[in-house]
């Protein structure tokens, strides 16, 4: 895989690409950004550029950031760096912000000494996680956000299907800018583990309290998993109250959009609203300590008696 297969980060191709063909590259990198975005791809895609340009005797090598890095790798990193090199090597090191405080020290000091040959690309989700020693002696390069439609592209063009399917739209749309989660949401469950959790919010109008608070007491209660139920609903809500406002945006749910409008009837725009700002400001408690079990069941019975307003 080549620089060229890199999907929406124009920046950091451009940069790394002229690095190679000027034979000016840095000898370490930092990509930082959002999971999923391509930072991992694309310092494997430059690897294979410089084991090419380095002959047989190049070598690479991954060092995985989980749970943690530890002193001992960076040791030996440092070993297998200072071999005499026929080839190029390069290092990987994935999520460098979970080295330990004495394997970061230590790694600045193989940053400090570059050794010809020898390529660092570090990747993290969490620049501001890592000493500002090591980060000064990187070269930063950001990975953004990917468009909606770019996203859309690259789905249709991995699947064959459609770039208007809905499926397509609905990946693209739920992956909030990263190639990665698009792909983890094209090939897992998520897609319909959503229409389970809009399936059940269509039904609350019509449901009794009891058997709301019975919905409630059956919802999963991984804090993640409920975090990613309550982007849901807070899109859910926002359309309703789209339609009851006669707005004309696109929908998040637009393979909803019959449901959405016979239950728009059922709320006033004062209603949706503040369910609106009550699961905003759930999304704070549940990233916190509240109680899920406690913070579902008040919402959905929210949701229920604002049926009735």
């Amino acid at each position: 895989m080549g620089l060229d297969s890199i999907v929406g980060q124009s920046l950091a191709v451009s940069i790394l690409r002229r690095g190679l063909e000027t034979n000016t590259l840095s000898h370490a990198y930092l990509f930082h950004g959002d999971a999923g975005l391509g930072k991992e791809t694309t310092a494997r895609a430059v690897a294979d550029e410089l084991i090419k340009q380095g002959g047989i005797y190049s070598q690479f090598r991954v060092i995985e950031g989980t749970p943690s890095i530890k002193i001992e790798q960076i040791r030996l990193l440092k070993e297998q760096s200072e071999y005499s090199q026929n080839g190029n090597l390069v290092w990987l090191i994935k999520d460098v912000d979970n080295m330990t405080p004495q394997a970061a020290n230590a790694f600045l000091k193989t940053l400090e000494e570059p050794v010809k040959g020898v390529y660092f690309f570090l990747t993290t989700t969490s620049l501001h996680s890592l000493l500002p020693t090591i980060v000064s002696r990187c070269q930063l390069i950001p990975f953004r956000s990917i468009s909606e439609d770019v996203i859309r592209d690259y789905l249709a063009e991995k699947t064959g299907v459609d770039r208007e399917d809905v499926k397509v739209r609905l990946a693209a749309r739920m992956a909030r800018g990263s190639i990665g989660r698009a792909i983890e949401y094209w090939d897992g469950p998520v897609l319909e583990h959503r229409r389970e959790v809009l399936d059940r919010l269509s039904q609350i109008p019509i449901l009794s309290f009891p058997e709301v608070l019975g919905m409630s007491q059956n919802w999963n209660e991984d804090r993640q998993q409920v975090l990613m139920d309550l982007q849901l609903m807070l899109e859910w809500y926002r359309d309703l109250a789209a339609i009851k406002s006669g707005v004309d945006i696109p929908l998040y749910n637009p393979d909803y959009e019959n449901e959405l409008t016979e239950i728009s009837a059922d709320y006033s725009y004062r209603s949706l609203f503040r369910i609106i700002q009550e699961i905003s400001e759930m999304v704070s408690a549940i990233q916190g300590n509240a109680r899920v079990r406690f913070c579902i069941g008040y919402l959905l019975l929210m949701m229920k008696k604002g049926a009735l307003a």
